[in-house]
């Protein structure tokens, strides 16, 4: 969440990078244009490369920024979807644990059932975090005014910067779900252990301070 929120962030430092950027390149198709005419007149060809070296001065800085915004936004997305991946990845090995340490000890099957109950509906809150974070790179990428999407990126400028608002939240809120249903879920296991160290010890079967001795 820190890194999402240091990203949203630099872009809004970044500044009206659209505009300084097809004002860079619209000086720059004019210098080549100029350059390729055998009769331009010296002091317009002159005059079109001063403005586009001033031009690219100002495109300098917001330039830098918009680096940083994407390297700091893959870093975060890469970050927000490894997350979710854990979490999926959680629930599918611990609710399988939690089926066959119930069916060995013979436990009741509420306790399996609880967990594969958690899984269930976590799993949609992690794939909704992970297609945010998708979409919001998807946005970011088509708002680039040197991207694919040059000839319209300055109309998709504020969806991504919305969508980055909303966006935002709705990871943070998914992360904050899948934390409640991971302590849960973890309590769930402690419950289990917990019905299986009183089995074991009804048994004499060794415990696990006997393993660790």
């Amino acid at each position: 969440m820190l890194l999402l929120a240091l990203n949203f962030i630099a872009g809004l430092a970044i500044g009206d990078f659209n505009t300084l950027a097809r004002t860079a390149d619209g000086a720059l198709q004019k210098l080549d244009q100029l350059r390729r005419d055998p009769d331009v007149d010296k002091a317009e060809l002159a005059a079109a490369e001063a403005t586009y070296l001033a031009a690219r001065g100002e495109l300098t800085t917001p330039h830098l920024r918009m680096v940083a915004h994407r390297l700091l936004g893959t870093a975060a997305a890469l970050v927000a979807v490894l997350v979710s991946s854990i979490t999926i990845t959680y629930f599918i090995g611990t609710s399988r644990w939690c089926k066959e340490v119930a069916e060995t000890y013979r436990l009741p099957d509420e306790l399996a059932y609880r967990s594969t109950l958690l899984k269930r509906k976590t799993f949609p809150w992690a794939m909704l975090s992970i297609l945010t974070v998708i979409l919001l790179v998807g946005l970011g990428a088509a708002a680039d005014p040197r991207g694919a999407n040059r000839e319209y990126s300055a109309s998709l400028v504020t969806p991504h910067y919305l969508g980055a608002m909303l966006g935002v939240v709705v990871i943070g809120y998914s992360f904050w779900i899948q934390a409640q249903r991971i302590a849960a879920n973890y309590a769930i296991i402690d419950e289990i252990l917990d019905n299986v160290r009183r089995i074991r010890a009804e048994r004499g079967l060794p415990t696990e301070n006997d393993a660790t001795a």
